[in-house]
């Protein structure tokens, strides 16, 4: 993905060293974009394009606000609201939501959201959006390892309690690569088709490895367009591996 080129319009008082930074916030953001326009098919967002993201950052958190970022069609005014923590491997947009700004005017979530970025200090951001968002998957390391471990014994879990137990007790699972700061990944199992879906986003927002549980959660994506464009993303760029359930 390209680097954003930032220019602070509002400035605020220098980060400490282990404070998150807006440069780090925005460029979240922007990594955030692709996944959503690849993995979930997002059809709005302005790729290639200018649009200004609205900051405020508080310490190893940031709040993110823009209203061009994305355009829906016959609706006058969407924003989008992010929200950003610095973990230890990188900035990571922990949530994401979307608002007609005038239907939900007044609604008390689309509120929350705008005031935690005007509570204070705030820097306006121009960003040009990615104009490619085919997948660039960073190399492995130690937390992409430990997290892969946990995504392997979550699906594990997960056809051990709720999923057609495989003969043999055996199964073969194509598991989709991922980034360390993805919202999730997916699985196709490959004796059923199923599409899986594995949440990498748990409670502890500080946590890349599911928490104390050590758990993600996993559902099955019902079948219909997101499942078949899902499927062959993860068999595109995943990699197979057999489960053993006992």
């Amino acid at each position: 993905m390209l680097l954003a080129v930032l220019s602070v319009v509002v400035t605020s008082a220098p980060a400490s060293a282990a404070d998150l930074t807006a440069a780090q916030a925005v460029e979240a953001m922007r990594r955030h974009v692709c996944f959503s326009k690849v993995w979930w098919g997002d059809p709005y967002v302005r790729l290639g394009q200018s649009a200004h993201v609205d900051a405020r950052v508080d310490g190893r958190t940031a709040y993110l606000w823009s209203e061009d970022m994305r355009a829906v069609p016959r609706v006058r005014r969407w924003a989008d609201s992010y929200v950003v923590v610095l973990r230890s491997a990188g900035a990571v947009v922990t949530q994401r939501s979307g608002y007609n700004v005038e239907l939900l005017r007044g609604e008390a979530a689309m509120e929350r959201d705008r005031k935690r970025v005007y509570a204070g200090a705030t820097q306006r951001i121009p960003v040009d959006l990615p104009t490619n968002c085919d997948p660039k998957f960073d190399p492995d390391g130690p937390v992409k390892a430990e997290m892969r471990a946990v995504v392997t014994s979550s699906l594990t879990n997960a056809v051990r309690t709720w999923g057609r137990r495989p003969a043999g007790g055996r199964v073969r699972m194509t598991v989709a690569n991922f980034n360390t700061d993805y919202p999730e990944t997916f699985a196709v199992r490959q004796d059923t088709g199923e599409v899986l879906r594995i949440g990498l986003m748990v409670g502890d927002r500080s946590s890349y490895t599911g928490g104390a549980a050590r758990q993600y959660v996993v559902a099955p994506v019902p079948r219909g367009p997101a499942a078949i464009l899902l499927k062959r993303l993860t068999l595109r760029y995943g990699q197979t591996e057999t489960i053993s359930v006992r």
